[in-house]
C-alpha cells in the first residue's frame, strides 16, 4: 500500500469530531442507534476509521509499554513477537516458551485473546451499513474493509484456540449464542475465506482507493498468509482439507506477483536489507503492501525507536541457534562450507565473515549499528551488554540491528517517534508462494527463481539450485531430534530462507506451531562465545555463565530445568477458566486446566 493508513484516518476523525464534539460521546462505536446515523458515506467512513487502528497496530502509540496477552510480549508485536521463540532470549526467560503459561487462571473472562468485543463492532457495522441511501458499490467498499478485518480477527483467534465461536450478529446478554459451544475450526476457516473473497471482490483496485484506505492487494496478501498457515497446519497436525487453502494461497500470491511489486534495494547503501526497516516513510516503496506511518504534526507517534535503541523492551538478545542458520557466501551452511572456519564459530569478530549479508544486517557487529551517543541509559557500545555488565542487558551478546533507526532526533521525540512500521511486505508474499507450491508438489527451479533467489539477489547471495541443494546434517538432525521428521532438502531451504528473511517480524512462533516444530524451543539457548580478554573484569561462573564449549548460557541459573520445555498442549492456548465457568458448553483445549 503506497499511502499512509492511520495518519489520514485519524485526521478524518479529528475533523469530524471537532465539528460536533458530542457526536462520539452520544454514539460509541458499537452503540450507534440514532436514526440520523447510517445516512451518508461519511457515516460509513467515520465508523470504519475507528476500526483501522484496532488491527493495523504497528508499534502501537505513546510509550508502547503495554504487554500483549497471551504471548506476554511488548505491544510492538511486529518486532517483539519473536522474543518467545528460538530466535531470541529475553533477559527474563519467557514463561510462554517454557510451558509455564498460567495467565488463564487469573485473567478473568474475556482475557488472553478470548475476547469478541471487536467482532461485535464489526458485526454491528454489517447489520447497519445497508441503511445508508448510497449506491451498492459505495456501500461495498466499506463492507469490504470490515470483511477484511473480521477475517483477520478470526484467523488470529483460530491460531490461538483452534475451534472458536463463529458470531455473525451482535448479541445481547440473553442471546443463546453466548452460551453455545465452539464452532469447529474447519467451519470457521471456510467462513474466513469467504469473507476474504468478498473483501477482495469489493475493495478498490490498488491506486484507486481513497487516501489512507486498504485495497484489494492488502486482502490478497492476507489470503496468502492465511492459506499457507491453515494448509500447512492441517498437514502437519493430521487434519484433513489443507490442500484447498494452499491452492488459495498460491492463487492470491500469483495475482500479487503480477501486480508490479518488487524486492526493493535501497540505492547507494551497503546494507539495503537493514535500511529497509529503518525508514520514516514507505510511500512509493514497491515492496511494501501495508504500513503504518507516524506523524509529529498530528502528535501520533510511539516511543519505539527510543527504547529499541536502548534495548529496554525485554532486554533480549538473538540466539546462537538463529545465527548458526545463516548460510555462508558459497550458499552452504557453516557445518559444510569451505569458506567458513569452524574455529571462528561463536566469535563475533570473526563469524560474520563470508556469511549471508543479512546476518550482519540483522545482528549488530560491535558498534556498527549501535552508534547511540546521546541516548540515556545506554553504555554498551561498542561491546554488547552481556550479563555481568551494568545497564540494559543483551543476554546472548547478539544485539539486534534490524529495525534500529540511527537517528537521535527520533529518540528525543520520545512518544512522538515517527519511525514507520511495516505490516505486510512483498517478501512474505514470495515466501508464502514458494512454500505453498512445495507443499502442493509444484515447486521447481522457476518457482525458486521467482521467490527465494529474488530475495537473495538483494544481498548478493548465491542462487539456490534445486538440483544441487547443499547438505546440512546439523539442521536435519535437529528436525529429527525435536520434530520427529526431516523435511526434504528443498523444503528445509525454503524454511531457512523464511527464518532468515523474516526474522523479528513476528512470524517465528506461528511457523513453529504450523510445522508442528514447537520442540525447537527445547534446543539449548546459547549466545556468543565468551572471550575473557574482551571482558577481563567478568568472572565466569560468578558474573556470567557458560556451557562446556564456552558459549554464553543465559538461563543456566534461572530455568527450572537445563533447557526450555515444550508440551503438545502449547500448540493452542487455553480458554480462560472464568469463561468455562460462565459457559458450560465450552470445552478446554487438551492439556490445560478446566477449573
Amino acid at each position: 500500500m503506497n499511502k499512509n493508513i492511520l495518519i489520514r484516518l485519524l485526521l478524518i476523525v479529528t475533523v469530524v469530531a471537532s465539528c460536533n464534539d458530542k457526536f462520539m460521546d452520544r454514539y460509541p462505536l458499537d452503540q450507534i442507534t440514532d436514526q440520523s446515523y447510517w445516512k451518508t458515506e461519511q457515516d460509513l467512513q467515520l465508523y470504519n476509521n475507528a476500526v483501522y487502528p484496532l488491527y493495523i497496530t504497528g508499534y502501537t502509540t505513546g510509550f508502547a509499554d503495554g504487554t500483549l496477552q497471551p504471548w506476554g510480549v511488548n505491544a510492538a508485536k511486529v518486532v517483539y513477537g519473536d522474543v518467545i521463540t528460538d530466535n531470541a532470549a529475553p533477559n527474563t526467560y519467557s514463561r510462554v516458551s517454557n510451558n509455564e503459561f498460567i495467565g488463564y487462571t487469573s485473567g478473568g473472562s474475556g482475557s488472553n485473546g478470548w475476547n469478541f468485543d471487536n467482532i461485535r463492532k464489526l458485526n454491528f457495522f454489517l447489520e447497519n451499513y445497508k441503511r445508508t441511501n448510497l449506491p451498492e458499490d459505495v456501500q461495498h467498499v466499506y463492507a469490504g474493509e470490515i470483511y477484511f478485518f473480521k477475517a483477520w480477527d478470526y484467523f488470529e483467534k483460530v491460531k490461538l484456540f483452534g475451534d472458536v465461536p463463529w458470531l455473525d450478529k451482535t448479541l445481547n446478554e440473553t442471546a443463546p449464542e453466548l452460551f453455545g459451544a465452539r464452532t469447529p475450526r474447519a467451519q470457521v476457516m471456510d467462513s474466513v475465506m469467504r469473507l476474504l473473497d468478498s473483501a477482495i471482490s469489493w475493495l478498490p483496485v490498488k491506486g484507486t482507493q481513497k487516501a489512507g484506505r486498504i485495497n484489494k492487494d492488502v486482502a490478497l496478501h492476507l489470503k496468502t498468509r492465511i492459506g499457507l498457515h491453515e494448509g500447512t497446519f492441517r498437514k502437519y497436525h493430521g487434519i484433513a482439507g489443507g490442500e484447498k487453502f494452499l491452492r488459495a494461497a498460491v492463487s492470491a500470491a500469483e495475482k500479487l506477483m503480477a501486480g508490479g511489486y518488487a524486492i526493493y534495494k535501497i540505492p547507494n547503501v551497503a546494507d539495503p536489507y537493514n535500511q529497509l526497516f529503518a525508514q520514516y516513510s514507505y510511500a512509493g516503496n514497491p515492496e511494501i503492501i501495508l504500513w503504518k506511518e507516524y506523524s509529529e504534526t498530528l502528535q501520533l507517534g510511539a516511543a519505539f525507536s527510543r527504547y529499541f535503541a536502548q534495548n529496554l523492551r525485554h532486554q533480549f538478545g538473538v540466539t546462537r541457534n538463529l545465527v548458526d542458520e545463516y548460510l555462508c557466501t558459497d550458499g552452504k551452511p557453516v557445518s559444510n562450507s569451505t569458506v567458513f572456519n569452524a574455529a571462528d564459530r561463536g566469535f563475533m569478530t570473526k563469524e560474520f565473515t563470508n556469511r549471508d549479508p543479512r546476518l550482519a544486517q540483522t545482528v549488530a557487529q560491535y558498534g556498527k549499528y549501535e552508534n547511540q551517543t546521546g541516548v540515556q541509559g545506554t553504555s554498551n557500545a561498542p561491546y554488547p551488554n552481556i550479563p555481568g555488565l551494568s545497564g540494559n542487558k543483551c543476554p546472548t551478546g547478539y544485539r539486534l540491528a534490524k529495525w534500529f533507526l540511527n537517528d537521535p532526533k527520533d529518540w528525543d521525540r520520545v512518544t512522538n517517534g515517527m519511525q514507520a512500521a511495516i505490516m505486510f511486505r512483498y517478501a512474505e508474499t514470495l515466501l508464502n508462494y514458494a512454500e505453498a507450491k512445495f507443499e502442493l508438489g509444484e515447486c521447481d527451479q522457476t518457482v525458486i527463481d521467482q521467490t527465494i533467489n529474488t530475495l537473495r539477489d538483494r544481498v548478493g547471495m548465491p542462487h539456490l539450485d534445486v538440483s544441487m541443494i547443499p547438505a546440512d546434517a546439523e539442521l536435519d538432525q535437529a528436525y529429527s531430534t525435536y520434530c520427529g521428521y526431516v523435511p526434504q532438502p528443498l523444503l528445509r531451504e525454503i524454511r531457512r530462507e523464511r527464518r532468515v528473511e523474516l526474522a523479528f517480524e513476528g512470524f517465528r512462533w506461528d511457523d513453529l506451531m504450523r510445522w508442528k516444530a514447537g520442540r525447537f524451543l527445547e534446543i539449548p539457548v546459547l549466545g556468543m562465545k565468551f572471550v575473557q580478554t574482551e571482558f577481563p573484569k567478568l568472572v565466569p561462573g560468578k558474573d556470567i555463565y557458560l556451557n562446556a564449549a564456552g558459549y554464553i548460557e543465559p538461563y543456566q541459573k534461572t530455568l527450572p530445568t537445563p533447557n526450555r520445555k515444550f508440551d503438545a498442549r502449547q500448540y493452542y492456548f487455553p480458554i480462560p477458566i472464568e469463561d468455562l465457568v460462565l459457559n458450560k458448553s465450552l470445552t478446554q483445549n487438551p492439556g490445560w486446566l478446566s477449573q
